[in-house]
């Protein structure tokens, strides 16, 4: 029924169709009926202008599409463009489909520029400009009448398929790339999953149906699926811009990094690719004019910015896809300090109930951290560990820092004056500070700094103190162990910890500031 219906419509969109057809084609072309009782592809065939698009579908198979009784139109390219293409290029059956559409389509009824779905889901341009029409850009010279499976033109070039902005960044980022495929998820699809009964926590239980989902696409933009209407910009570095980009960064950083293969891929995994996404991802397909403010919106609403010039226009099947002019890695990534929050250590279990995180261990001894709203502290909100008074058990808790690059840190630590004991602290199980928090009293909150001529001054009741730390030898989170060694002759004994900071030794002179 719905074929039935199908060729009825063709039938009558026929004949307003042809009478508008283009007065300047061959004469010959223009005396054929309106409508022709022929299978198009045989009708292709006599058209000696367009053989060797003939013979490639042949080659190919795709003529056995037309053994069924599917509408197409299609797009011939002349034996001279098709000549030209293959001196310097190849087609195969991907590209030959590209010339395809698996449905009719009346050029008059098109106002302006549309996309159109090729065979293989590949979408193409077609423009009626008024005067003409354009496949891909390429003129239209010929337009047949309508077949009973449908028509075809010919056009003044060979239209290659354009690669989704996927397989952009397959050929021409791979780290981008393998930042995107590590982000594939394995999920329950509700939608196919059977439920087959409850679990003892009255949760339902399903015959599964597992999919694979890409956080990235669900996060971004699907980069790997073709839309009609629905697009995107992407600005990242291709391969030679990023090295180039990540060889400046090794020069910088010095010591063992000479250059972009030195730079560790977990870092430009975790760190900078993200960065980059964030200020390079926006949606609709963006001009160069677009991007002349310092800050856009990306995709997903947040500020992007614009530290870059867009070059290399690539125009994707899904969007547009630029260069970098030049790529610098700003120095904000990889040259400042790292700072680890102590609420950080903790996952809130109800209301103002907390515990630690996955990540941290602690001793034996059993305590129920806190985390504090303090107004003026470092996030407003500080972690705290409360101790029996007097306490001589020794505890400790031990966590990873913030990724770190080899170098010579200065270790800062922002804490409460009134609240603490005696202090061990390792640094990769090397002891790299002992600490009273009675120093605090004794010198009335003013500590000196190992630096020379820098003291910490009090703000309220917070301070901090300081040391060096002279082995981070590779990337990586550093090992920190906390440990509290006795009471000393604190009133209140125990660790609130506002903040560690790790600030490279050519970065000491920002410690002067509190908090």
């Amino acid at each position: 029924m719905k074929k039935q219906l199908v060729y009825i419509m063709l039938f009558c969109a026929v004949t307003l169709f042809t009478a508008c057809e283009n007065t300047n084609w061959d004469e010959h072309y223009n005396n054929v009926p309106e409508t022709v009782d022929m299978n198009v592809w045989d009708a292709m065939q006599q058209n000696s202008d367009i053989s060797q698009f003939v013979q490639l579908v042949k080659e190919h198979k795709l003529d056995t599409l037309f053994n069924y009784t599917d509408v197409y139109t299609l797009f011939a390219p002349t034996n001279a463009q098709m000549s030209a293409f293959l001196a310097s290029d190849t087609i195969g059956k991907t590209g030959l489909a590209y010339h395809f559409l698996k449905y009719y389509i009346n050029p008059e009824n098109i106002t302006g520029k549309r996309k159109v779905q090729s065979l293989f889901l590949k979408f193409a341009q077609f423009e009626n400009t008024g005067d003409s029409y354009l496949y891909d850009n390429f003129p239209v010279t010929f337009s047949s009448p309508l077949y009973k499976n449908g028509r075809y033109f010919v056009i003044e070039g060979v239209a290659k398929p354009k690669p989704s902005l996927y397989e952009y960044i397959s050929a021409n980022n791979l780290a981008l790339k393998k930042f995107i495929d590590d982000q594939d998820s394995i999920a329950l699809d509700k939608e196919l999953s059977k439920p087959i009964g409850y679990n003892s926590e009255g949760k339902t239980i399903y015959d599964s149906v597992i999919t694979v989902i890409n956080l990235f696409e669900e996060e971004y933009y699907a980069v790997s699926e073709e839309y009609r209407v629905k697009t995107a910009t992407l600005v990242f570095p291709n391969q030679e811009r990023y090295n180039e980009g990540l060889t400046g960064m090794a020069l910088k950083l010095g010591g063992d990094y000479n250059s972009y293969e030195d730079i560790p891929e977990d870092w430009q995994q975790e760190v900078l690719i993200p960065y980059l996404i964030n200020n390079g991802i926006f949606r609709n397909m963006l001009e160069p004019k677009d991007f002349l403010s310092d800050t856009m919106l990306n995709i997903i609403g947040d500020t992007a910015t614009i530290l870059y010039n867009p070059v290399d226009l690539t125009v994707c099947s899904n969007g547009y896809a630029y260069n970098y002019d030049k790529f610098e890695v700003a120095d904000t990534l990889f040259m400042s300090s790292a700072r680890t929050e102590g609420e950080s250590l903790l996952n809130t279990k109800g209301a103002d109930i907390f515990e630690w995180s996955d990540s941290v261990t602690v001793s034996d001894i059993k305590i129920q951290p806190d985390a504090d709203f303090v107004k003026g502290s470092s996030n407003d909100s500080i972690l705290k560990v409360q101790l029996p008074t007097g306490s001589k058990d020794e505890y400790w808790i031990d966590f990873k820092s913030n990724p770190l690059f080899p170098r010579r840190y200065l270790m800062l630590f922002r804490t409460h004056m009134d609240f603490g004991g005696i202090f061990e602290i390792y640094v990769n199980d090397v002891l790299v500070k002992t600490f009273d928090w009675a120093d605090f009293a004794k010198s009335r909150g003013i500590i000196p700094s190992v630096v020379p001529g820098v003291r910490h001054i009090a703000v309220g009741r917070y301070c901090k103190f300081d040391c060096w730390v002279d082995n981070i030898t590779q990337y990586g989170k550093a090992q920190i162990r906390i440990v509290y060694k006795g009471p000393s002759t604190m009133r209140y004994n125990g660790l609130m910890l506002d903040y560690i900071e790790f600030v490279p030794e050519n970065r000491v002179g920002s410690i002067t500031k509190n908090p």
